[in-house]
């Protein structure tokens, strides 16, 4: 099962929507190398890995999947990473007992699968979908993951105007038409036994102009492109706010301050 990024993804346009400097690092220098993953990542994409095991496994039965449990430690040794095993088993374990009685109300339509539109009749937009469920009105839903530390009220607000899941419900929107019922975010929390699924709250100012986002977003990169800019040069935010995000520093941020391969000893002082 292929799991992760889709290849024309919203995380590619949400980058220049930040920053256009960081979106060069990572799509326009040719050296690029994939960034290590934090450890709250690394827990995120193997829970993401046991409920696609999951799912799959409701809808096609038993044969030709691998258990999700098996699965996780699987990965996690290929990768390094069976550190994180214990809690992201635990949590596993703890979402299918919560939800057991639950999602016999759905049926498993998609799992990991990829979506994609045409923006403009011009730019290719793509997604891969955790979930896509039919409940018992015959209504589609899509279902996308996310882990956190800790549930709060404010994810309704936040993933409310998250490009992704507004281009998710725009894609769905294209394909299932008006069985398209709404996007449900699973929350996850690692390590506890707390657990919420929230119907997207809508946000239609930003769904009507949806498709003229992405056209912006992607215009401008190819200004940066047309121009012939060297890679290192693009514009930078220079917005602390960006470039210290909910996870810690931008993985670029000293690229952006003394330049790439330069070094950051102590001489680069006020007044040295």
């Amino acid at each position: 099962m292929i799991t992760g990024p889709s290849p024309r993804g919203w995380h590619r346009l949400q980058q220049a929507a930040e920053c256009l400097q960081k979106y060069a690092w990572t799509y326009e220098d040719p050296a690029a190398s994939k960034d290590s993953k934090s450890p709250a990542l690394v827990k995120g994409s193997l829970v993401h890995l046991a409920l696609a095991q999951h799912y799959a496994r409701k809808r096609d039965g038993e044969e030709g999947w691998v258990e999700p449990v098996e699965a996780v430690e699987l990965m996690a040794k290929v990768d390094k990473n069976t550190q994180y095993v214990p809690e992201v088993v635990k949590t596993y374990e703890e979402y299918v007992r919560r939800f057991e009685y639950e999602d016999r109300n759905w049926t498993v339509i998609k799992v990991e699968d990829l979506l994609e539109v045409q923006i403009a009749g011009k730019y290719r937009l793509t997604g891969r979908m955790d979930l896509v469920i039919e409940d018992l009105a015959g209504r589609i839903f899509v279902v996308d993951h996310k882990t956190t530390g800790r549930i709060t009220s404010a994810h309704a607000q936040y993933y409310g105007v998250s490009g992704q899941l507004l281009g998710y419900a725009h894609m769905a929107r294209h394909h299932f038409g008006e069985r398209f019922a709404g996007l449900i975010v699973n929350l996850v929390q690692l390590g506890g036994e707390r657990f919420d699924r929230i119907v997207l709250p809508r946000s239609p100012k930003l769904e009507a102009g949806f498709e003229q986002i992405v056209v912006d977003i992607e215009e401008s990169i190819e200004r940066m492109q047309a121009q012939g800019r060297h890679f290192a040069d693009w514009p930078k935010a220079i917005n602390e706010m960006t470039c210290y995000g909910r996870y810690g520093a931008c993985n670029h941020i000293d690229k952006c301050r003394f330049g790439k391969g330069a070094s950051t000893a102590g001489a680069w002082k006020w007044g040295g």
